[in-house]
């Protein structure tokens, strides 16, 4: 009994000895570019969605205050947002408040979405201080200073140029017009979140706003809350409305609205293609053993008339398949891990939501490891067992 154990082990000890070298090294190789390619997808699609939900984060905190139901604005705000930072969990809020306004520059005339806020603390909250691509960030003591969406300055070669101010850059000088009153601001700085809807805003200083509409002195129409860690936004929300915080909670899930479906879609392509990695897969170990059983039918059939049984066949070409798997997922493991994570994390994917860089889940990169060990180990199964199923004479004279 002890001795049938090991004769698969010497038969395959011995056919990887005397295999032509390059073949086994490239059918390993065809098996790691399987398996990279699984991890590889997946990595990509897991970055895309990180780096989507983590754009909304940035940009909005993760819980957004608005005024309560059948309110416009949220009053007295420089006490709200004080009791808002002492609250436990919180690291930042900032207070917004959005005014439609009509740009001029030149002979260029164009309305957009006006943000005034405390310079210091937006930059606390949220990213815009961090994405100036020209100039500086809003001085906190200025009160004629405006930065400008990459889309509302416009310029050569700027997505929707046409209805941008075609050009602004920092040191000109914008009129900005709300209501009846018009004041003259210097552009200090342009940026670029890379966000349709935020990169086509203004931003200037509480301080700019109270002089032009002293109207809309102590008021918001949001409040961006950055917590201390992701995740906790219900608990957090929780103790907001204990301490009395006034206004309607949002997280930064419920904000996210389009790219919640565009995350759905991304999982739904990503296990197509993981099927169809797998599928992959299991066609180059079934080839592969196929083509081995064809050209060694005289050998299989050698063995089972002295007497080796057919489940010790069957057992040889599982261990084969067992070894090309491994062999192969542990050299696309070293491929992934220290040349293409390596490179994508110095040069990341450029796409319109951000930069985004390859995430690997170390549980479904396990997984996925297994499964295809697993479904190699089926595929060379299959044909190891068709080919002890034939008439041994046949086997013996090719026939």
């Amino acid at each position: 009994m002890i001795f049938e154990r090991r004769i698969p082990f010497f038969l395959i000890s011995r056919h990887l000895r005397r295999a032509n070298r390059w073949t086994l090294g490239l059918v390993i190789f065809l098996m790691s570019v399987a398996f990279v390619n699984l991890v590889f997808v997946n990595s990509l699609f897991n970055g895309v969605i990180r780096t989507s939900n983590q754009q909304v984060i940035d940009l909005n905190g993760n819980i957004t205050v608005t005024p309560e139901r059948g309110q416009e604005f949220i009053s007295d705000t420089p006490a709200v947002v004080k009791t808002i930072e002492e609250t436990p969990g919180v690291q930042a809020a900032s207070a917004r408040v959005l005014v439609p306004g009509v740009y001029t520059f030149g002979n260029v005339q164009n309305s957009y979405q006006t943000v005034a806020v405390d310079p210091e603390q937006e930059a606390d909250a949220t990213v815009v201080s961090q994405r100036m691509i020209a100039g500086s960030y809003l001085s906190p003591t200025a009160t004629d200073q405006i930065i400008l969406g990459k889309l509302v300055a416009g310029g050569k070669g700027v997505l929707m140029n046409a209805t941008s101010l075609q050009g602004a850059r920092v040191g000109d000088s914008v009129t900005l017009t709300l209501g009846d009153v018009s004041r003259s601001f210097k552009v200090v700085g342009i940026f670029y979140v890379k966000s349709v809807e935020e990169d086509r805003q203004a931003f200037i200083s509480n301080r700019s706003l109270d002089l032009q509409a002293p109207a809309y002195s102590s008021k918001a129409t949001s409040i961006v809350v950055k917590t201390e860690k992701k995740g906790d936004e219900r608990q957090v929300i929780r103790r907001l409305k204990a301490k009395g915080v006034p206004g309607t909670f949002t997280t930064w899930k419920e904000q996210a609205g389009q790219a919640s479906s565009v995350n759905s879609t991304f999982v739904t392509i990503n296990a197509l293609l993981t099927t169809v990695g797998f599928i992959i897969a299991a066609v180059v170990i079934f080839i592969i053993i196929y083509v081995d059983v064809s050209t060694r039918r005289r050998q299989i059939g050698i063995l089972r008339a002295i007497g080796i049984k057919p489940n010790i066949v069957i057992s040889t070409y599982v261990l084969q398949s067992t070894v090309y798997s491994v062999l192969g997922v542990m050299l696309g493991s070293v491929l992934y891990f220290v040349i293409i994570v390596t490179y994508f994390k110095v040069h990341p994917f450029k796409l319109p939501l951000g930069d985004v860089r390859l995430s690997v889940d170390i549980i479904d990169y396990l997984v996925r490891g297994a499964a295809v060990i697993i479904v190699s180990i089926l595929s060379g199964l299959i044909p190891s067992i068709l080919a002890t199923r034939g008439n041994i004479l046949d086997e013996i004279h090719g026939r």
